[in-house]
């Protein structure tokens, strides 16, 4: 029953009762004394009439001083729940809206400090931005990298990451409009003297459909410093093995210069020596080639080069090699040049040690092809041959420092192992990417891929292949 309706009947109930007393116990008396049993009924009324508003506005204080506590923050308040009328609903209903926020509420508390000690147990430092690209939250591992007593919140990421680079990562990041696939971007980046991170940028799509980013940042600091040694090392012992391979090389060499009279075991050992010291040779050119390479500062902007020239060169000095094998190289470049960004003597090396490679795996009287395709600012390169091919688990591990396909096979080929390694790094550090896949058309074997940055104005139709 309504508050209105109670105060009603209860008037009129009241009303009624002070009419009709003075008509029970003065039946005598005439009418005359009605209007005073009016202001005794009114005056009951009244009285009755405050009574019900004090008990209904001490309610709705109860409800508004819960209503506060709740809205402050304390959840557990409830109200005590009066029996019938509507106050009963109104009370039990808050009560069950404050039961339901305080679970949301340990819900969210408990999931948060979860987060947290995830976040904070970390060694990788994580650094959250917002839809505007503002520093949101940071771990404590961010902040043991990026030490300050400055207040980092809302400032973007420059400001705390003197890193122009990864400023515009997470600017890429954020401005990509693809909702379905949150972007992802990686980098290697540098701090200072011998602080590596590599750093990780993704998308991070909030309820509301905004997004935002999260970086997260491992240290390879250690790992750079142990590959340094190992590098050195590596660069010291070659360059210790080179004087003694060279006079190993020369008195062999003189001795085989005048082989009269000399048992033909002898003459056999002899070769054998020589060849195993001239592949000694080759390998330690290679390492040394290959430490050059990692030690030199590349420029900003590579030079511009003829990529036909630099294979016409690469396909002279295989010559001798592919002849042995009766194995032809063939050219499908323009004839007028393809013009790509790179260091001229350093692309020639990667289209030697392809070349080479081709030749080394490919049956007798085969071929060689080199092609290019342009698009998208870039010139894809393709050696394919008919050798056996790569497999596919070993398509990632064939560019690593002296991983054979076939170890069996590496024995009578003479390679080192290091061509396919000395390749990657020469594109690699030119900006591009190198791959191999399973060779097309009426090639049989292996297809080697790489691409190249083509000059401004070069670009021509046409999707480079995928890798």
């Amino acid at each position: 029953m309504s508050l209105g309706l109670r105060l009603f009947l209860s008037f009129a109930a009241v009303a009624a009762l002070a009419l009709a007393l003075p008509m029970v116990f003065f039946p005598d008396q005439p009418m005359a004394q009605a209007p005073l049993a009016l202001i005794l009924a009114l005056a009951a009324a009244a009285a009755a009439g405050f009574f019900l508003s004090r008990r209904a506005a001490r309610s709705i204080r109860e409800t508004i001083q819960v209503a506060e506590s709740i809205g402050r923050g304390d959840y557990a308040k409830r109200l005590l729940v009066p029996r019938g009328g509507e106050f009963e609903t109104l009370a039990a209903a808050i009560n069950e809206m404050a039961r339901g926020i305080e679970m949301q509420i340990r819900t969210i508390t408990a999931q948060k400090s979860q987060l947290e000690a995830i976040l904070n147990g970390m060694k990788e430092g994580v650094m959250v931005l917002d839809a505007e690209g503002k520093i949101r939250a940071v771990n404590k591992a961010f902040d043991q990298i990026f030490p300050g007593n400055g207040e980092r919140m809302g400032r973007p990421p420059i400001e705390v990451v003197p890193c122009a680079r990864f400023q515009a990562a997470c600017d890429a990041v954020l401005a990509s409009s693809d909702k379905d696939a949150p972007p992802l971007m990686t980098l290697e980046i540098e701090l200072g003297k011998d602080r590596f991170y590599d750093v990780s940028v993704v998308g991070l799509r909030e309820a509301r459909g905004e997004l935002g980013a999260v970086a997260v940042f491992h240290d390879l600091s250690d790992f750079k410093r142990l590959d340094r040694a190992r590098k050195d090392f590596a660069a010291n012992v070659t360059h210790e093995l080179r004087t003694p391979l060279t006079s190993v090389k020369g008195y062999a060499e003189t001795l085989l210069q005048d082989t009269a009279g000399m048992p033909p075991a002898r003459v056999r050992f002899l070769e054998v020596i020589l060849k195993n010291a001239n592949h000694m040779s080759k390998m330690i050119e290679d390492m040394l080639c290959l430490a050059r390479i990692e030690d030199s500062p590349m420029p900003a902007a590579p030079p511009r080069a003829d990529a036909l020239q630099a294979f016409l060169l690469a396909r002279k000095e295989c010559e001798s090699m592919a002849l042995e094998k009766r194995i032809g190289i063939k050219s499908q470049l323009p004839e007028a040049g393809a013009p790509v960004m790179a260091d001229s003597g350093q692309l020639a090396q990667v289209f030697r040690n392809l070349l080479e490679n081709s030749v080394k795996y490919s049956p007798e009287g085969s071929f060689v092809t080199v092609s290019h395709q342009m698009g998208n600012g870039t010139v894809t390169f393709c050696v394919q041959d008919n050798g056996p091919g790569v497999p596919h688990e070993d398509r990632l591990r064939v560019f690593e420092r002296f991983y054979r396909v076939e170890k069996h096979r590496a024995k009578t080929t003479g390679s080192t192992g290091l061509g396919l390694a000395i390749a990657k790094h020469i594109v690699e550090r030119h900006g591009g990417r190198i791959w191999v896949e399973r060779a097309r058309g009426e090639m049989t074997g292996a297809a080697f891929y790489f691409t190249l940055a083509a000059p401004s104005g070069e670009d021509q139709a046409g999707a480079p292949p995928q890798g």
